[in-house]
Formats: C-alpha cells, sequence, structure tokens
C-alpha cells in the first residue's frame, strides 16, 4: 500500500497533571478507540528495531513500564505513543502533555486502510472520538503538505486543512464553502468536502479544486473569529465556555 499524508493535530487544555494520570488518559482513549470501525486495530508500542512489541491490551503493564522509564528524567513534560502494527503500518498517535502549552494529541495516517479506504467517515469518526475523549481547544485533520505549501492564512494561525472540529457552535449557513457543517460533542465538525484528496501534484488523489476549496473555508472561518493564533492557543482557554 502506498504511503498517503494525513495528519491529526487536537490541541487540548492544559491538564496539569503527572505521568501516571496522562497515561491512563491516553490508554483510555486507545481503547476507546477499538470500539471505532476502521480503528479496531491492535495498539502497540516498540522501542529497538525488530525488538519486542508491548502491546497496549495484552501487556499493559509491559507498555506502561517502558513509558515510566522514558519519562522518569522528566518531571514537566510526559510523552506517549502507539501504533497499529501491521505488514503495513496504518497509523500512529502521540500524546504529548504538562507544560506543553497547550498539551497535543497528534497523528498520522500511513496508508489507507485495507478495507476501508481512505472514506472521509472514518476520520470523522476519529474526530468524534477524540473530542468525547477531551474536549479539545482546536482540531485540525488534512494532509501537512497543505498546511506547509497551500495554508491561506497567516502562519501563526491555526486553519483545519481536509476537515476540523471548533469549540463554537456554527451553522451550515455561516460556513456555505463547506460540504458538512453539524454540531459535534460541544463544538461544530466542519468538512471541506467528502473526497478525500492530497495536496502534492504527483500524488493520483492531487486536486487544486480540493486545495482551493480548503482554502475558501478557512479564509471563512477566518472571517467568523473561530480560527485560533498559536498565542491564543498558549493561553490555554481558547473556546472554553
Amino acid at each position: 500500500m502506498s504511503r498517503i499524508d494525513l495528519a491529526l493535530s487536537a490541541k487540548l487544555a492544559p491538564q496539569n497533571y503527572g505521568f501516571e494520570e496522562g497515561a491512563e488518559d491516553f490508554l483510555a482513549l486507545l481503547m476507546d478507540l477499538r470500539r471505532v470501525r476502521g480503528f479496531d486495530v491492535n495498539w502497540d508500542s516498540q522501542w529497538e528495531e525488530n525488538g519486542p512489541l508491548f502491546d497496549v491490551r495484552e501487556n499493559r503493564e509491559g507498555y506502561l513500564k517502558k513509558f515510566r522509564e522514558y519519562n522518569s528524567l522528566d518531571i514537566d513534560v510526559f510523552s506517549m505513543w502507539a501504533f497499529e502494527n501491521s505488514e503495513h503500518k496504518l497509523y500512529e498517535l502521540t500524546y504529548r502533555w504538562n507544560n506543553w502549552r497547550p498539551d497535543h494529541l497528534s497523528g498520522e495516517i500511513y496508508r489507507p486502510h485495507p478495507q476501508y479506504g481512505t472514506q472521509a467517515q472514518l476520520y470523522i469518526d476519529l474526530i468524534e472520538a477524540v473530542t468525547t475523549w477531551k474536549r479539545p481547544q482546536h482540531l485540525a485533520f488534512g494532509p501537512g503538505i497543505y498546511m506547509r505549501d497551500h495554508h491561506p492564512l497567516d502562519r501563526a494561525r491555526v486553519g483545519i486543512r481536509w476537515m476540523g472540529w471548533l469549540p463554537f457552535a456554527l451553522n451550515p449557513s455561516d460556513v456555505p464553502e463547506a460540504e458538512l457543517v453539524r454540531p459535534m460533542n460541544g463544538g461544530t465538525l466542519v468538512v471541506t468536502q467528502s473526497q478525500f484528496w492530497q495536496a502534492w501534484e504527483a500524488n493520483p488523489d492531487y486536486s487544486r479544486a480540493a486545495i482551493e476549496r480548503a482554502q475558501e473555508v478557512e479564509i471563512r472561518l477566518n472571517l467568523l473569529g473561530v480560527l485560533p493564533t498559536n498565542i491564543e492557543l498558549a493561553r490555554g482557554d481558547w473556546g472554553s465556555r
């Protein structure tokens, strides 16, 4: 399977808790994702090439022990990660917390799902699971190259790329350029279009029209005042009730 370019970035309010609390939260997310179509996978970590795998479900204590050791020298910043282990790695998730301002859940989609491909609903379900787990300040999902090469706003202002979640109530009439705008977990899901697309020209799924549509949506969201800057996210209270 060919590599694709899709990345998740969820900026969270600071939790201000230690390693054990953050680790339990991350494990809870991984277990919740096992109930989500397309993400019902085994989550593992691996520390050396060809080394042993630490399965989150089957070897929870071994997994936690490795990350306790990894984080033992830090008292302010903690991180954990897990990936889907198969012949062709599909996903990876990383959680960083405590003195990351803001705390951050990031993810990479490396390959199309072998059964479901790159259906937009897979990633909408992922966003719903993440926003159920914790209410973000902001969530963006889509091609990283889009952010690098095609982001239509000032670099300090965070967009949504292909789809995202905003901690504000929006109606479809507010963002007529988007294909889908609907309530989700105390905020709003915005999907620029349902068709999968990529942002580099050599890719067979490249779409200039999709890039331009995403740009139009982000410009509209910026005019509505619902896209934060990195400085606003660093305060930790963007979009709070």
